[in-house]
């Protein structure tokens, strides 16, 4: 039988707590090809925003709880071209190409899985 388990009380954040946490399951899985990541964002808090057409990595953001704002497109100083807000339950699949950034404009703090992969 081939798995493993790993938990945040294990993987060190690499986020400052203040900002709320972001923990990367990948090596502590020994995954091959999947990246899947934990995002804690307080209110106010946001992610880099970036893209992975050097990876060709796709990402899926599912909110596990709160609400999250994804702005999609643009790029550099360029205000984004969308904007997708999810709440519990609810993903978007973004491509590699496609500039993405996080927001948490809500009162609580929000908790999303992040899973990419080629």
């Amino acid at each position: 039988m081939d798995y493993e388990t790993a938990t945040t009380d294990d993987i060190d954040s690499v986020i400052p707590e203040e900002y709320g946490g972001m923990w990367f399951f990948r090596d502590p899985l020994d995954c091959e090809y999947l990246g899947v990541t934990l995002l804690e964002l307080e209110p106010g808090g946001k992610g880099k925003a970036h893209d992975h057409a050097d990876d060709d990595h796709e990402e899926v953001y599912l909110v596990v709880d709160g609400e999250l704002t994804v702005q999609l497109g643009g790029g550099g100083d360029t205000s984004a071209e969308t904007e997708v807000t999810l709440s519990d339950g609810e993903a978007v699949r973004v491509g590699p190409e496609t500039r993405r950034q996080v927001h948490n404009h809500g009162d609580g703090t929000v908790r999303v899985v992040v899973a990419g992969a080629p």
